[in-house]
């Protein structure tokens, strides 16, 4: 038991190890051939925001929970033919589809304004 879990342990650090040597190795080869092309070192400084990342997960939390609000009252009605299960995976598809579509039009419309 121990010895598999040492094995285990050794082989997940193996593969952080090789994935992470890969991605930098790799970043490094394409910044030096962009920077043999002659584009500017303050190319690959990235103006990273997440609000837009943070929104959209609010937005999909709303819908979540929506989901959940609207199954508990389908749950209430007497709805012959539909199980409990089917009204609560139902409710919650479809609040998060509407929840995704809803951050999608907000997501569009912001990045439209300059």
């Amino acid at each position: 038991m121990q010895l598999t879990s040492a094995a285990l342990f050794i082989a997940i650090a193996l593969v952080i190890f090789g994935i992470s040597y890969y991605y930098f190795t790799t970043r490094h080869k394409e910044r030096m051939t962009i920077l043999e092309k002659g584009l500017p070192p303050d190319y690959f400084k990235r103006n990273l925001t997440v609000l837009p990342f943070l929104l959209m997960l609010g937005i999909i939390s709303i819908g979540i929970a929506m989901g959940l609000l609207t199954g508990a009252l389908l749950n209430a009605l007497p709805i012959p033919g539909v199980s409990d299960d089917l009204r609560f995976v139902f409710s919650i598809f479809l609040c998060l589809g509407i929840s995704l579509l809803v951050g999608y039009n907000v997501l569009k419309s912001h990045s439209r304004k300059p």
